[in-house]
């Protein structure tokens, strides 16, 4: 195979100046091996080995996504359902998710950058998306159930997943390895179906867990209360997600961290966040709403920094009037497809 047409150009160099080695290790393995399409998930994904033949890391190209007619596993008569995410932007939501953990990688998101990569198997185009590094694992968190799982991991994921209003955390996209110490250890991955434009989708498997009723631990706490969402912002600048998208997560992160100090579990606030109920809003939806009519927005389009400002304002008067009531640990939620 000529190596020619073989490249990996890694994009926004000075986001993810960390990840030089594993690019190294996929451009000597793609001389070998071609990308392997993987079976599962909605979009075109593809592992790729190292020149030894380990699998490397899981490239995901922005031009297969969703509704796109290069996605290999789209359906003509079963299009994908509007989640706030435009086609193409799953694979900076990768990115996203691992930028705002990388500093202090309390939730363990692998590390994951931006690249285009160029091989024949793409037929003369130069793809662009997201490489994550292939974490040996287990399996997935489903293959084995809940109960094994220590609260302190299924927390690092929920908080995450609050962070970035994930619309798609379930069983499978959680890994689970067992430690050297025979404790089960998970690590998050697929964020593409997070920072969504709305509030209508998140989706937590967790909440069905028992570990997510049970209090915040002392590492945890400190976590939430030391998350500065405006530096999040700052270190997603150069992904340029629109700002609708941010204002989601700058909501989402007022929540966890007031929810937290008024000593609400990861199910409560997962609860006032997700519907119960697909068809009816959920508390956070209702609340948002609330807001938007008391500034007289009945369009519900915020055009300015001013009028988020308010907005935000208003919602976290609401969080602090509501929050104390908010004990939701009798509440199942179920998810009906």
């Amino acid at each position: 195979m000529s190596t020619e047409k073989i490249s990996v150009t890694q994009m926004n160099e000075e986001i993810t100046n960390d990840c030089q080695d594993l690019l190294e290790r996929i451009t000597e393995g793609l001389k070998l091996y071609p990308p392997e399409m993987c079976e599962e998930g909605l979009n075109g994904t593809y592992f790729l080995r190292d020149s030894a033949g380990q699998l490397t890391a899981v490239f995901k190209p922005q031009d297969e996504e969703g509704n796109s007619i290069h996605n290999p596993k789209r359906i003509e008569s079963d299009p994908f359902d509007d989640k706030g995410i435009l086609d193409g932007e799953g694979a900076l939501r990768e990115v996203a998710a691992y930028l705002i953990d990388r500093e202090s990688h309390f939730c363990g998101v692998p590390r994951t950058t931006l690249v285009e990569i160029a091989h024949p198997l793409f037929n003369g185009q130069i793809k662009t998306g997201s490489i994550q590094e292939f974490i040996d694992n287990d399996g997935a968190s489903w293959d084995i159930g809940y109960s094994q799982f220590p609260n302190a991991e299924v927390q690092k994921i929920g908080i995450l997943d609050l962070r970035i209003f994930n619309n798609d955390r379930h069983g499978g996209n959680m890994l689970m390895r067992i430690g050297e110490n025979g404790i089960y250890q998970l690590t998050p991955i697929d964020h593409g179906f997070s920072l969504p434009s709305n509030l209508a989708h998140a989706w937590f498997d967790w909440l069905n867990w028992p570990q997510s009723k049970r209090p915040f631990s002392e590492e945890a706490k400190e976590y939430i209360g030391a998350i500065d969402i405006l530096k999040d912002i700052e270190t997603l600048t150069p992904l340029h997600i629109r700002p609708e998208c941010l204002r989601t997560m700058k909501i989402s992160t007022m929540l966890l961290k007031k929810g937290c100090s008024y000593g609400l579990t990861l199910f409560d606030i997962g609860s006032i966040i997700s519907r119960s109920i697909p068809e009816e809003p959920s508390q956070l939806e209702n609340w948002y709403s609330n807001a938007l009519k008391e500034m007289g927005l009945v369009d519900g389009q915020i055009t300015n920094q001013n009028e988020e400002q308010n907005l935000l304002q208003i919602l976290e008067r609401i969080m602090e009037k509501e929050l104390p009531r908010n004990n939701n640990s009798a509440v199942q939620i179920i998810r009906v497809n």
